[in-house]
């Protein structure tokens, strides 16, 4: 692959195609297993850590490298997803070989067990300890006829998400709602009509095309005056992997959670539910029930009086049935009156370059790191920015900002993914993370730039979350650097921590400037705008607690002989939600649970209740607090997985969870 990087030792984009990446990740395919083979016959006598524990880190590190490097690829065109699906089978099949490779198991046991590994330091003792985890995790001690099983059980996983994605990927392009009255549109901001409108253009359509994905929504519901525009994208989106033919996703996620259930009790589970949560920070099943059946206490009571008011409303409105695509609606005409901001009027204030800006601000006063522009990254689309990471004049490693929505990613597509992980060799090399934080940030129009709602700001801040927690870590191995190995709840936490700031009214007010004037917003119209967005936001934690319901139900008894419908109206029914019309098919089109989040939507609202507790402090010490900042990069971002989630967040309150200040910000308390 060496051909392909340029001056900064990152890919070069503008000259790779997709029989180059294929090349190369194939090529790190067969140094894997031809890596793990040699250190199988080297290390039979006298397992060490150097040449086991970093000689396999260093494979795991340039395999996970070389596949992720290119996955920003994946959506250029069919030939790109061809090849990044033939490629993610190959390398998932290395992973997945290597925790069932009893040999390997035994050198990394006899280590641990060993003088050698009994007087090893704290944070080499940790890694031993999750790589042998994750083989118990992976059955290695099964027997040849029980492993044969799960792996022809892991097969049929494969190609069931595979069809679930390729259903929803199908059906989401074709339920886009075409409008050619522009009437029907009152009530929509005007930037958003100009979108819809440049859309249909790119369609080649007359008119306005709203494209299925949350924000937009989330945007009709609230502000289409047209009731019928409010039901069609309702059920756009909420039938979405829905089908009367073979590509209906509900027989697929039945039995993508059978096949769950039945690997996890050959791998000696209760549940799906179970083996998920061995590897995340909440617990057990019961210690999730406890906390999903306290926040469904405390959150349906809320949320059904609050609805109740909504009657007369309906009336004035002429409405003499209120039905779910209703809701959203009249809970902001009831909010009635002039008032000193709208959400549409704030937008106005945070173009993003302007909030970038405010990042990297962010993450200098807390932290002592600097973000250093590349020109000229060479990246796999023009928008994208690329960032040299320096802290106490030492490079850290490299960040990649895709905030902008373009022709070669899909809406909705917000993550951030961590191509390398700090480490240091076994011959004491510094290899530094890459990251790339991605967001939907809509184009800008008409001469005017790229403008941020407070959905896309809460978005960009969350995943720079993500990517500071990647960056910063202090670990020394690629096992310990990587934070997914604190589970999605644990990883969560520091998405959801960085969206704290953007719920505060005098921090958004001191990092906005109008695009045009640069003027900044008054501190007292943001703060009633945001007691504004917080009713709705509470409203969306019950849409959260809901499908994390529908989650826990599918994967803890996926025989119980309950239908999909069923456990669709029991989730909303408890989280206090507004009765459904009937026909939605929430589960046909919930990706979470075959984008690694099955058994684990739970996450964002744990890990949001650890984040408003984790933010406290600031709130006590000051948002930009550079001592705060020490202590939250000393005791929860540099440990990584080197440690329990609960030991980092205690370390930084010195105190266990107090979730009060989750509650109040829900409303619930």
């Amino acid at each position: 692959m060496n051909v392909l990087l340029n001056s900064q030792q990152l890919l070069n984009y503008e000259q790779t195609t997709p029989e180059l990446a294929l090349a190369a990740i194939q090529a790190s395919v067969a140094r894997y297993q031809q890596g793990i083979e040699r250190v199988i016959k080297h290390q039979a006598d006298l397992p060490t850590w150097d040449d086991l524990v970093l000689a396999v880190d260093e494979l795991d590190a340039d395999l996970q490298g070389a596949f992720y490097a290119f996955l920003p690829m994946a959506d250029r065109d069919q030939q790109w997803q061809d090849v990044m699906g033939q490629a993610f089978g190959e390398v998932e099949a290395c992973f997945t070989d290597k925790f069932k490779n009893l040999e390997l198991y035994t050198l990394y046991k006899r280590l641990t067990d060993s003088a050698i590994g009994q007087n090893l330091d704290t944070q080499k003792k940790a890694t031993l300890t999750l790589i042998l985890k994750e083989y118990h995790r992976g059955g290695v001690l099964l027997s040849s006829e029980v492993k044969v099983q799960v792996q022809a059980l892991e097969a049929q996983l494969q190609a069931l998400i595979g069809q679930f994605q390729y259903n929803f990927t199908d059906s989401v392009s074709s339920l886009s709602v075409h409008v050619e009255d522009k009437g029907r549109l009152t009530g929509l901001p005007d930037y958003l009509v100009t979108q819809l409108e440049d859309n249909a253009k790119a369609a080649s359509l007359a008119g306005w095309l709203i494209t299925c994905d949350l924000a937009n929504f989330t945007t009709v519901l609230k502000y289409a005056e047209d009731r019928s525009l409010r039901e069609d994208i309702y059920r756009a989106y909420l039938t979405r992997g829905a089908s009367d033919t073979k590509t209906d996703n509900g027989a697929v996620i039945q039995k993508i959670a059978e096949a769950r259930s039945d690997r996890a009790r050959l791998l000696g589970f209760d549940s799906h539910m179970a083996f998920s949560l061995a590897s995340k920070s909440i617990g057990t099943v019961a210690d999730l029930q406890t906390f999903l059946g306290g926040l469904e206490q405390r959150i349906k009571p809320v949320i059904e009086a609050s609805n109740s008011r909504l009657h007369s409303l309906a009336a004035e409105q002429g409405i003499d049935q209120i039905m779910p695509w209703d809701v959203e609606y009249l809970h902001e005409v009831g909010r009635g009156g002039e008032r000193a901001l709208t959400e549409s009027q704030m937008q106005e204030y945070f173009p993003l370059e302007t909030v970038v800006a405010a990042l990297i601000d962010l993450a200098r006063h807390l932290f002592g790191v600097q973000l250093k522009k590349i020109d000229d990254p060479k990246a796999w689309h023009p928008s994208v920015s690329a960032f040299e990471v320096i802290q106490d004049h030492a490079s850290l490693g490299y960040l990649y900002l895709d905030a902008l929505l373009h022709e070669y990613k899909q809406p909705d597509t917000v993550q951030t993914l961590a191509y390398r992980h700090r480490r240091t060799d076994a011959e004491g090399r510094y290899h530094g993370a890459v990251v790339a934080m991605i967001s939907d940030v809509r184009m800008g129009t008409d001469g005017v730039p790229p403008l941020l709602d407070h959905l896309a700001l809460r978005k960009l801040f969350h995943e720079f979350g993500h990517a500071l927690h990647s960056l910063l870590v202090r670990t020394s191995n690629h096992v310990l650097s990587d934070i997914r190995r604190l589970g999605n709840d644990g990883v969560e936490a520091a998405g959801k921590l960085f969206e704290c700031w953007v719920w505060d009214a005098d921090y958004l007010a001191s990092i906005s400037a109008h695009h045009q004037s640069g003027q900044r917003l008054e501190v007292a119209a943001l703060r009633s705008l945001l007691v504004q967005l917080r009713a709705d936001h509470s409203r969306a934690c019950a849409r959260t607690l809901s499908l994390s319901l529908l989650d826990f139900d599918l994967h803890l008894t996926p025989r119980d002989g309950r239908s999909l419908d069923d456990r669709v109206r029991d989730a909303n029914n408890r989280a206090g939600r507004w009765p459904l019309a009937g026909f939605e098919k929430p589960l046909h089109g919930f990706d979470y649970l075959v984008a690694g989040y099955d058994a684990g939507f739970y996450a964002y609202l744990w890990a949001d209740a650890h984040a408003w507790d984790l933010f406290t402090r600031f709130e006590s010490a000051g948002l930009l607090d550079a001592a705060a900042g020490r202590s939250l990069l000393e005791t929860f971002f540099e440990p990584a997985a080197s440690r329990p989630f609960a030991q980092s967040h205690e370390a930084f309150l010195g105190r266990p969870l107090d979730n009060s200040r989750f509650l109040k910000h829900n409303g619930l308390l």
